[in-house]
């Protein structure tokens, strides 16, 4: 099924044999992806499935019988009745693979334990896998420039370079800024910056992650640690509603490397420089660990019966767009049912965005709001209805205000006025995790909340992807993430929303309550993610497609 949620043609199958194993792959399958299919690895390195197939590393090459030669798996399509032996059955492939490693390392440097890529490095992992030996190479190494800044992300060390042109086409073909180009021939290539330019297209960083060894590397996270000594979580980067697909690798409870992640529904292996690097901006120094009114510590009995007097004032409502489906979903239940009477208005914006960024980029800074909209929190025009509403809090006649996140209020939009509005409101009270920011300072009652980074649960991208997003760094002692808070206020005016104990919990019963999600699961929507108009059109727990390409 479509991403539309049409019924899309089925291809058309080719029958081939690989090692013995008979499989049917669509029609212009390459045999590395055929391979693939059938459960076994090819090596490559300058092959990408989303870049041009230059067929310069020569590490993919397979046995195919009839061929006078040896073919290479990332430029030949299959055919039907092909037969096709790879590593694993053909000593011939074994051989050749070995070779171009031996060919590949002979003027790599020995500095694996400097080198940023060690512990990920597929030189490293094709070397002990399919060579593993001496290298018989006596003469000097040709040397080349290092730590050549490219740009102001990205840092080139060239005697590492395998002249994969990975990040060549990636400038060529994707940002279509063509920054990069190669110089010179043989073992005197090298990768350099088109003269008059440096690599600064919004995209940068996404060279240094299509890089199979340890050439290009980020110099704001450059020697800061060994991978090994990382925990790597698989989430989304909460920068836009793309919702790329990311890894993000921490250390003592700090963020240290963000790489894209492959998914070929939503970004497919890149990720803009303002998501990659920005993700400490979710986590602010200076943290709200404790309730507080006017300033001052109070306790929760104090808490609970200013939030009493709040809900009976018909309060502006502002939420956050990087809150979580499931958050929305507790706070509709607590406003309908507990408040009664509100207006409401999501943080939503939008912004101009330049023919590159227009690539992956959307033109927002709300990577849930969708996830708002299927909660049936908000409808219509966002931006109309949260522009009339900071209108009427700059207006300063606002009798009650209540804020649920950092970003309930865009910080483009954070003026004079506007704290002035939250200020003079005989009641206003907000659950934010920024001690030392604006809002915080302007609002009278102040609860700990959990930036979307210390929370587990479900974004809806733009284009109505549901996927799942796992918590990445460990909360500070004394916050909660906002769905508890917002439940325990509920408890106290005598409504129950949820009985769940964990962010895990809630999720689970959300999916097995609404029926719009009915048969879906965590591990399903963490495969890549699930369309929501496929599995409207497919029925309620009907099959759907996920990332893979897979029914349900």
């Amino acid at each position: 099924m479509s991403e539309n949620g049409t019924t899309a043609p089925a291809p058309e199958l080719v029958g081939v044999e690989i090692d013995g194993n008979s499989v049917s792959v669509p029609k212009g399958t390459n045999l590395i992806e055929a391979a693939k299919q059938a459960g076994i690895e090819v090596p490559f390195y300058c092959y990408h499935p989303h870049l041009s197939v230059p067929g310069n590393c020569r590490m993919c090459q397979l046995e195919v019988e009839g061929a006078p030669k040896l073919m290479i798996g990332c430029h030949t399509q299959v055919q039907e009745g092909m037969k096709i032996r790879t590593q694993q059955t053909s000593q011939q492939v074994k051989d050749a693979q070995a070779a171009t490693l031996e060919f590949i390392l002979i003027n790599h440097p020995l500095d694996c334990t400097v080198c940023d890529q060690a512990g990920h490095c597929k030189l490293q992992d094709y070397h002990y896998e399919y060579n593993a030996r001496p290298s018989r190479f006596l003469e000097d190494k040709v040397k080349k420039v290092k730590a050549q800044p490219l740009g102001p992300t990205v840092i080139l060390d060239g005697e590492r370079c395998i002249m994969c042109t990975r990040c060549i086409r990636f400038c060529d073909e994707i940002t279509g800024t063509s920054e990069l180009g190669m110089l010179n021939r043989g073992d005197r290539s090298e990768i350099a910056v088109n003269p008059g330019k440096e690599l600064n297209n919004p995209l940068s960083g996404t060279v240094v992650d299509l890089c199979p060894v340890g050439a290009l590397t980020h110099r704001e996270w450059r020697f800061n640690t060994r991978i090994w000594y990382t925990k790597q979580t698989d989430s989304i980067c909460p920068g836009c509603s793309t919702g790329c697909n990311v890894k993000v690798a921490t250390r003592d409870n700090e963020i240290v490397q963000v790489k894209a992640r492959m998914n070929d529904h939503v970004n497919k292996e890149w990720l803009c420089d303002e998501g990659r690097y920005g993700f400490p901006r979710f986590l602010p120094t200076e943290r709200v660990i404790e309730p507080s009114l006017d300033g001052a510590a109070v306790d929760w009995d104090t808490v609970l019966a200013a939030m009493k007097k709040l809900k009976d004032s018909n309060p502006l409502v502002f939420v956050a767009p990087d809150l979580l489906l499931e958050e929305y979903i507790v706070l509709r239940e607590f406003l309908d049912r507990v408040v009664k009477k509100y207006q409401i208005a999501l943080g939503y914006k939008e912004r101009d965005l330049t023919a590159v960024e227009k690539i992956l980029i959307s033109p927002d800074y709300a990577p849930n709001f969708r996830g708002a909209e299927f909660a049936r929190l908000v409808d219509g025009s966002l931006t109309a209805r949260y522009n009339e509403t900071i209108s009427r809090l700059r207006g300063g006649s606002v009798e009650s205000v209540l804020l649920i996140g950092d970003r309930a209020i865009d910080s483009r939009d954070i003026d004079v006025a506007v704290l002035s509005g939250l200020s003079q409101a005989a009641q206003s009270a907000g659950i934010l995790t920024d001690a030392a920011g604006q809002l915080a300072s302007a609002t009278k009652l102040v609860l700990p909340g959990r930036s979307i980074l210390e929370k587990s649960g479900c974004l809806i991208n733009r284009a109505q992807r549901l996927q799942y997003s796992d918590r990445l760094v460990d909360f500070p002692d004394g916050t909660e993430p906002e769905w508890r808070l917002i439940n325990r206020i509920a408890e106290h005016c005598g409504v129950s929303i949820t009985d769940a104990e964990t962010d895990r919990d809630l999720t689970i019963a959300i999916l097995d309550s609404d029926e719009r999600l009915a048969g879906l699961t965590i591990k399903k929507i963490k495969a890549g993610g699930i369309s929501l108009s496929a599995l409207s059109s497919a029925g309620h727990g009907g099959a759907t497609e996920q990332g893979t390409g897979a029914p349900v």
